[in-house]
C-alpha cells in the first residue's frame, strides 16, 4: 500500500514552487505586493511635505495688462496729464473745489502752467515724468511676473498610487533688480487658504506625478502693495510713495514757479494754496494707486490640475546639503480677478522639506 505521505509531497512540492514563480518579488505587477513600484511602499515613498514655487509670468497675457492699466491709471497719469489727475485725486476736497470755482480761462491756463512744469522737472538728473513712468512699470512688473510660493502635504497612497494632499499659500516672491523679494502671508491667510484633499496620483516607474482640480484664495494686491514699497525702498530710499511723489515734483518749487493766481486785480489762488494743493493732491494720488492695486485682493487661483516629473532620489546642493526628493511640471491653472477668470499657466519647481 503506498503511503499518504508519499502522494502529498509532490502536490506540497508542486504549490511551493507554484508561490515561487507566482507574481510576487521584483518586477511585479501585482498592486498588493510591496516589491510592485507603484505599490503601497513605493508610493508612501514621496509622502511628506514639499515647498512648491510656482512661477507665473503674464506680461503677454491678453487679460492681465488690462487689468493692471485700470489699478494704475492714478500714477500713469501723473506723466501724462499731471494737473488734471491732482484734480481728479482732489475731487469733493476744499483745496479741489477752489481750483474748480475758477474762470475756465483761467483754470485751463494754471493746469498748462502745472503741467509744463512736472513734465519738465528734473530730479536726480532724471526727468520726474521717466521717474514715474519707471515706477509705474515697477507695479506693472510686480503684478504680473511673480512666484506663489506653498506647502504641499502628500499623505500616504493607496496600492494604485492615488493619494490626498494638502496644499497651502506660504508666500509671494518677486524678482526686483537681479534680486528675489519674498512677501511672507500672514497667519490668517495661511489659515484660510489651504486646499484640501487635493488628489494626487502617483507612477514612480515612469517617474510622474498629477494633481487633480483645487483652487486657493491669492490675496494678490495686499502682496503687491508690499513688494511695490520696498521696491520704493530700494530706488529712491523711501518705501513710501506719496513721500517719494513729493521729493520729486517739489511742490514749494512749482507754486514760486507759477506764483499767484489772480483774475481782474484780485488774488484767487496765491502761492501757499498752489503748494496745498501740490502736496494733497500728490498724496490722494498715491493713496489712491494702492487703493487700486489692493483691489485685486480676491483674486483666487484655480489649478485646474497639474502633471509633474518626481525625482525620489537623494540630491547635494550648492550649500552642501542633502535633498531627498523633488518634483517639476506645470499646472493648468486660471486666475480669477473680480470675478472675471483668465488663463494663467505657471511651471512648478518642489523640494521635500521632510
Amino acid at each position: 500500500m503506498v503511503s499518504k505521505s508519499f502522494i502529498l509531497a509532490p502536490l506540497l512540492f508542486a504549490v511551493a514552487c507554484a508561490g515561487d514563480v507566482g507574481p510576487q518579488g521584483p518586477g511585479s505587477d501585482d498592486p498588493s505586493d510591496p516589491n510592485n513600484p507603484d505599490g503601497p511602499d513605493a508610493v508612501a515613498q514621496i509622502s511628506g511635505e514639499y515647498e512648491v514655487t510656482s512661477a507665473f509670468d503674464l506680461r503677454n497675457s491678453p487679460d492681465m495688462p488690462a487689468i493692471v492699466a485700470g489699478a494704475l491709471g492714478p500714477l500713469s497719469g501723473l506723466a501724462d496729464d499731471p494737473a488734471g489727475t491732482l484734480l481728479d485725486a482732489l475731487e469733493g476736497t476744499s483745496v479741489g473745489e477752489v481750483f474748480d470755482s475758477l474762470p475756465s480761462a483761467v483754470r485751463s491756463l494754471v493746469e498748462d502752467q502745472i503741467n509744463d512744469y512736472i513734465q519738465n522737472q528734473v530730479y536726480d538728473g532724471v526727468p520726474v515724468v521717466g521717474q514715474i513712468a519707471d515706477i509705474t512699470d515697477m507695479v506693472s512688473s510686480i503684478l504680473t511676473n511673480f512666484e506663489v510660493v506653498t506647502s504641499l502635504q502628500v499623505g500616504n497612497g493607496d496600492a494604485a498610487g492615488n493619494a490626498n494632499a494638502q496644499h497651502g499659500l506660504l508666500a509671494i516672491a518677486y524678482p526686483q533688480d537681479g534680486n528675489r523679494v519674498v512677501v511672507a502671508t500672514p497667519e490668517i491667510i495661511n489659515a484660510l487658504s489651504i486646499a484640501r484633499d487635493v488628489s494626487v496620483n502617483v507612477n514612480l516607474d515612469a517617474s510622474t506625478i498629477n494633481f487633480g482640480d483645487h483652487t486657493l484664495e491669492l490675496p494678490l494686491g495686499d502682496f503687491a502693495v508690499t513688494a511695490f514699497h520696498s521696491a520704493l525702498e530700494a530706488q529712491f530710499g523711501i518705501g513710501d510713495l506719496s513721500v517719494a511723489l513729493s521729493d520729486m515734483v517739489n511742490c514749494t518749487s512749482l507754486a514760486s514757479s507759477i506764483g499767484d493766481i489772480s483774475v481782474a486785480g484780485f488774488t484767487v489762488v496765491d502761492e501757499a494754496q498752489l503748494d496745498d494743493f501740490c502736496e494733497q493732491g500728490l498724496d490722494l494720488a498715491a493713496e489712491q494707486v494702492d487703493e487700486q492695486i489692493r483691489k485685486l485682493e480676491f483674486a483666487r487661483l484655480h489649478f485646474m490640475g497639474g502633471d509633474g516629473i518626481v525625482d525620489m532620489e537623494s540630491k547635494v546642493d550648492d550649500v552642501g546639503s542633502s535633498q531627498v526628493g523633488t518634483m517639476s511640471g506645470d499646472w493648468q491653472s486660471e486666475l480669477a480677478i473680480n470675478n472675471a477668470g483668465f488663463a494663467a499657466p505657471s511651471s512648478f519647481k518642489a523640494v521635500r522639506k521632510n
